[in-house]
């Protein structure tokens, strides 16, 4: 990855110092998360529950070298599973937060089956600082691994999970 290119990765979180990109310039990355999520289930339906839930943790750039943290993500999630199909649906936003308190937000919404994770579509929506205008879009997977559950005597459950989140071929175009 050239300098260049680590620097316009730089607009998505990382927390060096880089030059600013011009308008038209378009960059394409990985990135990953790996992420510990918190959070409930809620019964919804006889054969269907809702989970509201947050994930956070290092956010991690891919290049040539190898992966490179750039920083720190935090994710909103809301999730509805279809415990007779095993489907599920959800959809959420994130934050980036550079190094250097610059930070970047999107959506995303994806669709998949319950412990295995989904996959779906996430888009760059601002920023603050020097990613103030930025925009871009990706693939996002979320891939849960560990699920520990605890009944609360109200019905819920709390689910403390870990895992990862990944978006693949991230287009990203500066302000």
């Amino acid at each position: 990855m050239t300098m260049f290119a680590r620097a316009l990765v730089g607009a998505l979180c990382v927390a060096v110092a880089g030059p600013a990109f011009a308008q038209d310039d378009v960059q394409t990355f990985n990135a990953f998360a790996v992420v510990n999520a918190n959070g409930t289930i809620v019964r919804s339906a006889e054969k269907q529950v809702v989970v509201a839930a947050s994930l956070s943790g290092p956010l991690f750039i891919e290049t040539d070298e190898g992966p490179q943290q750039a920083g720190r993500v935090s994710c909103a999630l809301s999730s509805k599973i279809d415990q007779a199909s095993r489907k599920t649906s959800a959809s959420g936003g994130c934050t980036f937060t550079a190094g250097d308190g610059a930070t970047a937000w999107g959506e995303w919404d994806c669709a998949g089956y319950e412990l295995v994770g989904c996959r779906g579509t996430f888009k760059l929506t601002g920023g603050t600082a020097r990613f103030a205008g930025a925009t871009g879009e990706s693939t996002l997977i979320w891939r849960p691994t560990v699920h520990e559950l605890k009944k609360q005597l109200d019905g819920t459950t709390l689910d403390n999970a870990s895992g990862i989140v990944l978006w693949r071929d991230f287009k990203l175009k500066g302000k």
